[in-house]
């Protein structure tokens, strides 16, 4: 067997991993929310929703609860969703990174640059700034169900290894999630072109852009990797995800309800982010394994990297999100890390 078939195989198996569904039934409800998504009924985001959170969501409200999902963008892209919940359309919305700084923008604050290091580090600041960002989301209108993963966004290009600052220069950087991702773009010397998502596919495949900021998955799941041909791992940004509805939707639920979802939604974002951070890994491999060239960089050139993207962190406070937010944040860092560093 040759490498090339070998390597399909292993891309083969992640799709089929990917793209395999599974849900529970349910039962005779008395309340409903119709939500709406980007993630394909197949991608591996709407198999761990089936999978985890769809069973103790069902349980919790002892069966109470039902969910109309429209995956893969049919109800539009994650601006739409937060549009249709301002007006009543939909009670709620499983957001990637963009729709979440458009639902609460202020949570533009943990897509900086280089902000995290690990998931080690995401976690931590989860634990500790959860209320904070409750409170703000709850300002905006909504209420977090879960607060999850998109991934540790990777960069990929159909040109250059974007592992030095002036392969940067020469690229054409798609982007999609708003202000805070073309300042970053831009630190790095790079012309990004907005793109809206149902676009972003067919904007790689004719060339419109060379370079993308993507997450494993929407990568196997949207065959960019028969495209593009280097990826960079670097860690440059975290992108959350959220599982949110309306106040209006959520205030519906009968109290009992709305406590046992709070008070059982912790272990179940860890496990559902577990799977998720597996599957991203799992896709990233399989890649790789493919025949996309996994690149790495010279400690200089990354440190460069940093230098040039850190500024962005202040440019934007005030702005996108405020600054006593990044302060908080930056602390909870400094302190996650003192106690890595005092661990065993």
């Amino acid at each position: 067997m040759t490498t090339r078939n070998s390597s399909f195989r292993i891309v083969f198996f992640c799709l089929a991993l990917v793209f395999f569904l599974s849900g529970p039934a349910w039962g005779e409800p008395k309340y409903l929310w119709k939500m709406a998504t980007l993630a394909p009924d197949s991608v591996g985001w709407a198999r761990q929703i089936k999978k985890i959170v769809d069973p103790w969501m069902d349980e919790v409200t002892n069966h109470e609860l039902a969910t109309k999902v429209y995956w893969g963008g049919i109800m539009g892209d994650d601006e739409d969703y937060v549009r249709k919940m301002h007006i009543g359309q939909l009670d709620g919305a499983g957001l990637s990174g963009q729709g979440v700084t458009l639902a609460v923008p202020e949570m533009a604050v943990l897509e900086l640059p280089f902000l995290f290091e690990g998931w080690n580090e995401v976690d931590y600041v989860k634990k500790n700034m959860r209320d904070s960002f409750d409170a703000l989301a709850l300002a905006r209108g909504y209420k977090i169900q879960s607060w999850i993963d998109q991934d540790f966004d990777q960069l990929y290009s159909t040109r250059l290894p974007l592992s030095k600052p002036e392969h940067f220069a020469r690229s054409r950087f798609l982007t999609w999630y708003g202000p805070l991702e073309e300042e970053m773009l831009k630190a790095l010397g790079a012309n990004p072109i907005p793109v809206n998502v149902p676009e972003a596919s067919a904007s790689i495949r004719q060339g419109i852009v060379d370079s993308v900021l993507s997450p494993a998955i929407w990568m196997v799941g949207a065959q960019m990797y028969s495209v593009v041909r280097y990826v960079n791992p670097v860690r440059i940004r975290y992108s959350p995800a959220l599982i949110l509805v309306t106040l209006e939707a959520w205030n519906k639920l009968p109290e009992i309800h709305r406590k046992n979802i709070l008070d059982t939604r912790y272990p179940v974002e860890q496990r559902f982010c577990d799977e998720v951070r597996k599957d991203n890994q799992k896709c990233l491999d399989a890649m790789i394994a493919y025949g996309l060239k996994k690149v790495d960089m010279l400690p200089q050139d990354l440190e460069e990297m940093k230098a040039r993207t850190l500024p962005v962190w202040d440019a934007m406070a005030g702005t996108l999100y405020p600054a006593e937010t990044l302060e908080e944040l930056k602390t909870h860092l400094k302190t996650c890390r003192a106690e890595k560093g005092n661990s065993p």
